[in-house]
């Protein structure tokens, strides 16, 4: 970097210029040999601090030399110089307002600031979930095969996931599709052990791995930070990670050429080489991930059906919907008729009456706000949420302008006379209208920067629920940060409108005259915002109410099971180190922990509670299609239900594995679906699942094995010895750490090279509602924010209307009024615009709560409390105002009260 022959700054071979709107200002207002002198001398400073502070210090202070310099010069243009003597008039006089009125400027600034600070918290959180996979190169291009089946056009299930031939196929038959990449996620189902030696040393459980196809890391965009990624998955047994497993793995050491165990709970091992290092992967993507593994991986593996792996998983029409798939079309090209191409080859072998496939194309843009299907990586944004997050953002911002214009008119009305003055001094009424609306907009601007700072300061409370992964993502954009920045500025003209045009526009021996203070337009504008005012409090308080009461009735209801003091160990995933000898693990690990005093019971199930129901069967009481229940299915070891404390209220529980083997166990509701009313009826049926007859031995009662924010299903519970993945441990008291330590010991005694990892399953149950309850917590905070900016302009106006009426308070007092006749008397006028407020807004919100709370399949109900609470909490809030300010105005000397006027 140096100076060039004419004193430019030159880097790169290129000279850098200063700021061109700076440069623009100067020449706009000033005559065209001072403009060139100026920016002579301000350039040249400009190059120095360039040199000497960095290029962000010296565009700062070029703006401001350019408008110090502005004010020294003489300005020829008639335009500009009526422009520039309005502007400067108007700042003087809006900074004297402000200095005269400090209280109500703070009062202004605070509020409008809170309401900016939950709008952009707000705003940020619901553009970053709605924006979710931007960063993916040639993202409009990029669609996931989705799958669905239908059965007589009825559905059967959705899934992310397709068929291994989908990819290959569409990409050597469709010249529009450029290029395709595929995911296995083998993490999703499997439990992962990653060690960095073959002898299971330094091992960790891990479930952010998927195996991907050569091109998947430059489709998605990855930031290679070792390796190239057209070419690190090449080969088989090669593997990526993620900068984060770098340092877990190799403290941030260089990991190309080192190796890796992979092993999984399908008892496939094998040492992967890495062959790259990219950047952590964004979290506002439908994907999550931390390792890829190379596809061809795949191929090395053993088949169970007796295929060829080439089959398993790249080329079977008839393969399992295993397979994350993406097709990158070429620009321009409609998807519906490449799904169409598609669905024709999928559904040639298929020989089942009535069955038929349908493929959709979701743009990946758009997968995180559509309907949940199944096999997604990541939970899905609720749309819904979001949308009433960015109307109660509305809400908020909209009730913090309404308080702002609530005061900015009383105190207008207030400043009548001066008004009025200005208008006989020769003030025209257009220079009045400028003067409000320049007000208005400018303290619009202010609060908007102390809400930007207040924001700031939160930004760590506020992404503890309302999470993204920087704190200036919302400003990201240009466009969006205009759109904002224009919210603003219609906001503060709209709250300039009224003062500006209608006192603007009064005789000014009638605003001197002091008519106009107590007219009916000036009355009428006040109580329509306290009524909008208190109506949107109201509003709040009732969702608020709605969200805390339905979330701990979720909590807190029977789940017609016990899962306290259960302790869940998953299914091990490094089962290569266990001897042949001690193949029955599970066995062995049961042996030990029921010797335990601590271990109440033991079970073992292949379907956790709390967690979805996968496995669907069809069962009937005969070979008849026709009158097939549609169920959920789920294995389980005897002493499940006695662990769980599930009761039965037909029949009997599984003796063991082998005497039951053909025997299965009913809920209520899949009796009820088979068309019994009385469940010991059922008991020793025969029924046929799926493909064969089984017996049935007993009813459980239903309980609610995921979430109450899900319908109990039918259900069907069978007994196996294989295939069951998670171990329930229920404990009796005592020591949990202790407990927890012999657990442990007996673990790694029977698994070895495997972490010991564990969690309890009412914790597991509470997750189900992290999202409610995260919903929660953000409303009731932006609500409460709410409520406060509602308080703090009611107090403001109950003041403002104190002091109007303080020679009308001095008279009552001269009359002999009491300071409770007093404070009834204007408490009067309030009451009945809450009450207003109340009748107009509670069946609104009521309206609103209904239809979020029928969102749920287990409810609460809205009580008395619904119609009560909030209007009263803002009655309270207003009475409390008013009565506090008219006490102590009633109590100061009436001489002095009659003075003010």
């Amino acid at each position: 970097m140096g100076y060039g022959t004419e004193n430019v700054l030159v880097e790169n071979n290129k000279p850098i210029a200063p700021p061109k709107f700076a440069e623009w200002l100067v020449k706009l207002f000033c005559r065209k040999d001072y403009a060139e002198e100026v920016l002579g001398d301000v350039h040249e400073v400009y190059c120095w601090r360039i040199e000497e502070k960095g290029k962000t210090v010296a565009n700062l202070r070029y703006f401001l030399d350019a408008f110090s310099a502005i004010r020294l010069l003489k300005i020829e243009n008639k335009t500009t110089v009526k422009l520039n003597f309005l502007a400067m008039i108007s700042l003087k006089v809006t900074l004297r307002t402000f200095m005269c009125n400090k209280s109500q400027t703070v009062t202004n600034l605070f509020g409008l600031a809170c309401g900016f600070m939950v709008f952009l918290a707000i705003f940020q959180y619901v553009s970053f979930e709605k924006n979710y996979d931007a960063f993916i190169p040639d993202n409009e291009n990029l669609f996931r095969v989705n799958s669905t089946l239908k059965r007589d056009s009825l559905l059967v299930f959705e899934t992310a996931e397709a068929v291994p031939a989908i990819g290959r196929n569409a990409y050597e038959l469709l010249p529009q599709v450029a290029d395709y990449f595929k995911l296995f996620n083998s993490g999703s189902e499997n439990n992962c052990v990653i060690s960095l030696d073959e002898q299971g040393r330094n091992s960790f459980n891990e479930s952010g791995i998927m195996h991907a196809t050569a091109h998947a890391p430059s489709l998605l965009g990855l930031r290679m930070i070792e390796g190239d990624a057209e070419f690190v998955l090449d080969e088989p047994f090669e593997v990526i990670i993620s900068k984060s497993l770098q340092l877990k793995y190799f403290q941030g050491a260089s990991a190309v050429g080192k190796t890796i165990t992979f092993d999984d709970d399908d008892e496939n091992h094998e040492v992967l080489t890495v062959s790259g290092v990219f950047e952590d992967f964004p979290g506002d993507s439908h994907l999550a991930f931390d390792m890829l593994v190379s596809f061809k991986t795949l191929y090395t593996r053993e088949t169970k059906r007796g295929e060829t792996a080439k089959y398993r998983y790249d080329e079977d029409w008839e393969g399992a919907h295993d397979f994350l798939t993406y097709l990158k079309l070429s620009p321009g090209t409609p998807h519906e008729p490449i799904a169409t191409v598609l669905e024709e080859n999928m559904n040639a072998p298929i020989t089942y009456p009535g069955y038929a496939y349908q493929l959709n194309l979701k743009p990946v843009k758009a997968i995180h706000t559509s309907a949940a299907v199944r096999e997604e990586v990541k939970t899905v944004a609720d749309v819904q949420k979001l949308n009433t997050l960015l109307i109660l953002g509305v809400f908020v911002l909209v009730l913090a302008w309404v308080n702002f214009i609530n005061l900015t008119t009383a105190t207008a009305l207030g400043r009548a006379k001066e008004t009025g003055m200005r208008k006989v001094l020769g003030g025209t009424r257009k220079q009045l209208i400028w003067q409000f609306l320049f007000e208005s907009v400018l303290t619009g601007f202010i609060a908007f920067a102390v809400g930007i700072l207040f924001f700031s300061l939160s930004f760590n409370y506020f992404n503890e629920f309302l999470p993204v992964t920087e704190k200036w993502y919302l400003f990201n954009e240009f466009h969006t940060t205009l759109l904002i920045l224009g919210i603003v500025f219609v906001c503060g003209l709209v709250a300039g409108i009224y003062p500006a045009f209608v006192l603007s526009g009064f005789k000014p021996v009638t605003v001197l005259k002091g008519v106009f203070k107590n007219s009916g337009n000036g009355l009428l504008v006040r109580k329509v915002l306290v009524v909008l005012q208190a109506g949107i409090s109201i509003f709040l308080i009732t969702g608020l109410l709605a969200i805390v009461k339905q979330v701990d009735y979720m909590l807190n209801n029977d789940l017609g099971m016990e899962p306290e003091q259960v302790l869940v160990i998953a299914k091990p995933g490094n089962l290569n180190k266990i001897t042949d000898e001690d193949r029955d693990h599970k066995s062995l690990f049961k042996s030990l922990l029921s010797s335990k005093s601590f271990v109440k019971d033991y079970a073992v199930t292949d379907a956790l509670p709390g967690s979805v129901l996968r496995k669907g069967k069809d069962i009937n009481l005969t070979e008849v299609e026709d009158n097939e229940v549609k169920s959920r299915a789920i294995f389980v070891e005897y002493d499940y239900f006695k662990l769980l404390d599930i009761p039965f209220v037909a029949g009997r529980d599984f003796r063991n594995t082998v005497v039951d083997e053909k025997s299965v166990v009913l809920n209520e509701s899949a009796v009820k679906a088979l068309g019994f009313s009385d469940p010991q009826e059922v008991v020793d049926q025969r029924l046929y699942e799926g493909d064969e007859w089984v017996n049935i031995i007993g009813v459980i009662s239903d309980y609610h094995h995921t979430s109450l924010k899900n319908q109990v299903v039918p259900m069907i519970i069978g007994t196996r010895s294989w295939g069951l993945d998670y171990h329930l441990i229920k404990i009796d008291g005592g020591s949990i750490e202790k407990s927890l330590a012999e657990v442990e010991e007996a673990f790694n005694t029977v698994f070895p090279g495997n972490p010991f990892d564990y969690y309890f399953l009412d914790e597991h149950f509470e997750q189900n509602y992290a999202e409610e309850q995260q919903f929660g917590r953000s409303f009731g905070f932006f609500a409460l924010i709410a409520i406060l900016i509602a308080s703090i302009g009611l107090y403001s106006l109950s003041s403002f209307i104190t002091i109007s009426r303080s020679k009308e308070i001095g008279i009552r007092k001269v009359l002999g009024a009491r300071s409770s006749s007093i404070v009834n008397h204007l408490n009067k006028d309030f009451l009945i615009l809450i009450l207003l407020a109340a009748f107009v807004a509670t069946p609104l919100s009521l309206w609103a709560v209904e239809g979020w709370l029928d969102s749920f399949p287990y409810r609460i109900g809205l009580g008395l409390m619904f119609f009560v609470v909030p209007g009263l909490v803002i009655l309270m809030v207003s009475l409390t105002s008013v009565s506090f300010k008219t006490v102590v105005a009633s109590r100061v000397n009436p001489i002095n009260l009659l003075q003010r006027e």
